[in-house]
């Protein structure tokens, strides 16, 4: 037998096996679908009615409801399968409480609004912001089946036969998140806000094979892996990245689209490039609009007079030369403005909207203007979309909508926000002072840069990976994203640097105007439309250089298949095996919609929020481990999928 077809048994083993061979021990009920035997309703406060109702187990909606099992429950190696349905609510639907040993976590399914999946908590993180968060859609009505495996290093998770978790356990610490959650020890199932029913749940023991399988990275080819190996090495033995990250982000600052400055940092990245040896090193032409800030300030009149931190918003238009002189009206969420509309007309709207996850709290950023000005306000300023803040406002595209006025619109720093909504609270009138000069300039040409490793065998065939050299016109740009610029850079440096050349060709694409609406990533789709079915995959940095944790990728399940043994070396190599199915990011989204696999790098963004679109991403906001760890991560990746006897399927 073939070395290649070993390691593909190999592999497929393991796949199908999930790491860890399981004896075939039969399945014991947990519940008989007639009587609450063997479970008890955990004493939660505001807890819904616990019933069994056609064979199902149901949690009617409370605040937190739950059961717990009152016999005894195997702490380690075993395995726990059940269906449970959301009937009701928008939150989650499975709160499995387990044990691992003497520690405890629990899978929480659909939370956070309804989507989450992840175990809470790791290393003190919940199941919303660690490794094993993933993001799903979930339909009221619909079962879900939810298979868990426990073995002393490792807990894993499938949801409809689908293993979406599998957590390396050793040297991680793991707890329940503090509160009630506790209660559902040592097993439990309980829901958040909505009414679920659970059917079919039980468990059966576990025995670990007496011989450890194989790992599957080693299904890649020696060759490759080799490569792979010198880069990592290399790459994480060096301080380069940073250096040359420093470089940037001192000599030119930031570096706005239209703007000087972004212009003489791609001169300066071009000619490095070329003296790095990379091949085929050139700025493409994008046109983009161009807007400025100029000069602004926000002052609060009343109740006592103090000068607030704020950033215009990019796009916003500016106010009359004078300013705006109106009160406030403070609120939470759009829906409060529609309900409060009148008090709105001719004030100026503060939504003092907490930060809950950037996807969602984004919005008010966003459509904050186009809501404020229906409601008939003269401006509006938004709490800055953070989860932490020393009084630093964050800026971000904004948008208008045909046939709505247009209103200035700002952020607030979250301090001054929260002081506003409070002292109107008490009942103490603010009025405020916007003045804004912000203004559209027309029209400039930037360009995205563009260099290559040349592929040895099949040079035609592209794989990608690149990140945003646009930033905002505060800070250095340095999270967002010269790291991500400086990452893809360095990953075809070393390729050259050590004398590798895969089988394909890497690609590195530095794209222009993301911040402000992507036209660079829109351009570049077009001017290489006629190469695009021959773009293997194309894989983005753009949420920070911290700690990697893996990769995200959309594509075919079969694609994804062949990754797994990348995803099982990053693991091994760097802690970075993490794969979920969120690969898309805003310049690869129009590739993915000409059919394009792509591939996101994720990392710890625990402090990613705190210098987003502020004066305070500069380049000592970036460590030099974790930038290498990046560079080393994405090196890798892209090397692996180059070099592949056969193209990732599509």
């Amino acid at each position: 037998m073939k070395l290649w077809m070993f390691r593909a048994l190999v592999l497929g083993a393991w796949l199908v096996g999930g790491g860890v061979r399981a004896a075939e021990s039969p399945w014991k009920p947990l519940f008989d679908g007639k009587t609450q035997a063997g479970w008890e309703a955990t004493p939660f406060a505001g807890a819904g009615e616990i019933e069994v109702r056609d064979g199902t187990l149901v949690l009617n909606q409370g605040i937190l409801t739950g059961v717990h099992w009152t016999n005894e429950f195997p702490t380690v190696d075993y395995e726990l399968s059940l269906e449970a349905q959301r009937v009701l609510g928008i939150d989650f639907f499975c709160g499995l409480t387990f044990p691992v040993g003497p520690d405890h976590l629990t899978l929480i399914v659909g939370g956070w609004g309804g989507s989450v999946v992840g175990l809470s908590n790791i290393d003190g993180d919940s199941a919303n912001q660690n490794s094993t968060t993933q993001l799903e859609r979930f339909e009221s009505g619909r079962w879900y089946a939810v298979r868990l495996r426990v073995v002393s290093t490792n807990v894993s998770v499938w949801l409809d036969g689908r293993r979406i978790i599998d957590l390396d356990t050793r040297g991680k610490r793991l707890s329940l998140r503090e509160g009630e959650i506790e209660r559902s020890k040592p097993l439990g199932v309980a829901s958040w806000s909505t009414t679920a029913a659970l059917r079919n749940l039980g468990w059966r023991p576990i025995a670990a094979a007496s011989a450890s399988p194989a790992s599957p990275a080693d299904a890649l080819p020696v060759e490759t892996r080799a490569a792979m190996d010198r880069l990592v090495a290399g790459m994480l033995a060096s301080r380069g990245g940073w250096d040359r990250l420093a470089e940037l982000c001192d000599t030119f600052g930031a570096r706005p689209s239209a703007s000087p400055a972004l212009e003489s940092a791609v001169d300066w990245i071009l000619a490095r490039m070329r003296d790095d040896g990379l091949e085929n090193v050139r700025g493409e032409p994008v046109v983009v609009p161009r807007w400025e800030r100029g000069a602004e300030s926000v002052e609060m009149l009343t109740p006592r007079r103090e000068r607030l931190p704020m950033l215009g918003l990019g796009g916003s238009v500016g106010t009359p030369p004078e300013g705006i002189r109106a009160p406030v009206v403070v609120v939470t969420n759009f829906a409060e403005l529609s309900q409060r509309a009148a008090e709105a007309r001719g004030r100026i709207v503060v939504f003092d909207a907490p930060f809950t996850e950037y996807g969602q709290t984004v919005r008010f950023r966003t459509q904050g203007a186009i809501e404020a000005a229906r409601a008939g306000a003269v401006a509006s300023l938004i709490r800055s979309v953070a989860d932490d803040s020393l009084r630093t406002p964050h800026t971000g595209v904004m948008r208008y909508e045909e046939g709505v006025p247009r209103i200035p619109h700002a952020a607030l720093a979250p301090e001054d926000a929260g002081r506003i909504a409070r002292e109107v609270a008490r009942g103490r009138p603010v009025t405020l002072h916007l003045t804004m000069s912000a203004s559209g300039r027309g029209t400039a040409t930037n360009r995205n840069v563009v260099a290559e490793i040349r592929g040895r065998e099949r040079p035609d065939e592209i794989v990608v990976l690149g990140g945003h050299i646009d930033s905002w016109d505060v800070g250095q740009g340095a999270q967002d994203d010269g790291g991500g610029c400086v990452a893809a850079w360095e990953a075809l440096r070393w390729m050259k640097r050590l004398g590798l050349r895969p089988r394909r060709t890497v690609r590195c694409v530095l794209w222009t105007h993301e911040e402000s609406g992507g036209r660079g990533a829109l351009g570049y789709r077009d001017a290489h439309a006629d190469e695009l079915s021959r773009h293997v995959v194309a894989l983005e940095a753009d949420a920070g250089t911290f700690t990697p944790l893996g990769f995200g990728f959309t594509g075919s399940d079969a694609a994804r298949a062949r990754l797994a043994p990348v995803h099982a070396y990053l693991g091994e190599r760097l802690g970075a095996g993490k794969a979920d199915s969120r690969g898309v990011a805003a310049d690869i989204a129009p590739l993915l919609e000409r059919g394009v696999p792509v591939m996101s790098l994720q990392v710890d963004r625990t402090r990613y929020f705190r210098v987003h679109h502020t004066e305070a991403d500069t380049v000592d906001k970036v460590d030099p481990e974790a930038l290498a760890r990046c560079s080393a991560a994405m090196a890798a990746m892209v090397y692996a999928i180059a070099d592949l006897p056969e193209a990732l399927p599509r």
